[in-house]
C-alpha cells in the first residue's frame, strides 16, 4: 500500500539546507570521484589533506545561496587559502579546474538525489548561483596558486 502525501503537506527544503545537511556524504562522494582521476591522485595526499578545504568551500557556497539575491557576494578566503595549499602540494591550474569540476558534479549529484525535497520553483536559480560561486571560488583558487611565491630573505 502506497501512501500519497499531498504536496502542500510535504516539507520543502532549500538547496542550502540540503547541502548543509548532506555535507559529509557529499564530501565522501567528491573524494570517491577524485580518486578516479589519475591526474589528481598522482600527487599522494591523505584523505584529510585532499578534502580539508571542502567544508569551508561548502560553507561559503551555502552562505552565498542564503544571501539576498542582489547582494554582492564576498570573495572566498577559503578558496584563496586552498590555492596556496595546493601550490605547496604541487598542483597545477588544470588540476584545480578538475577538482572544481568534480565539486560541481558531486554537488549537483546530491541535489539530484534529494530533488523531491526541493522547492522546484527555486532550484534552477540556485543552480545558477552554485555555478557562479564555484567559478568565483575557482578563479580565486587559481589566482592564489599562480601568485608569485614570496621571495626568501
Amino acid at each position: 500500500m502506497t501512501i500519497v502525501v499531498p504536496m502542500e503537506l510535504k516539507t520543502v527544503a532549500s538547496v542550502a539546507d540540503i547541502l548543509e545537511r548532506e555535507l559529509e556524504p557529499t564530501i565522501k562522494e567528491w573524494l570517491r570521484r577524485v580518486n578516479l582521476v589519475p591526474e589528481l591522485t598522482d600527487i599522494p595526499l591523505s584523505d584529510a589533506e585532499r578534502t580539508g578545504h571542502l567544508p569551508k568551500l561548502y560553507h561559503d557556497l551555502i552562505s552565498r545561496l542564503r544571501l539576498v539575491k542582489d547582494a554582492c557576494p564576498p570573495v572566498s578566503a577559503a578558496a584563496a587559502a586552498h590555492g596556496l595549499v595546493r601550490r605547496a602540494q604541487g598542483y597545477t591550474a588544470a588540476m584545480l579546474v578538475e577538482e572544481s569540476r568534480v565539486f560541481q558534479v558531486a554537488t549537483f549529484g546530491v541535489l539530484h538525489l534529494h530533488q523531491s525535497e526541493l522547492d522546484q520553483t527555486k532550484v534552477l536559480s540556485d543552480v545558477v548561483v552554485i555555478a557562479d560561486e564555484v567559478d568565483a571560488q575557482l578563479k580565486e583558487t587559481v589566482r592564489s596558486l599562480m601568485a608569485t611565491k614570496p621571495m626568501a630573505n
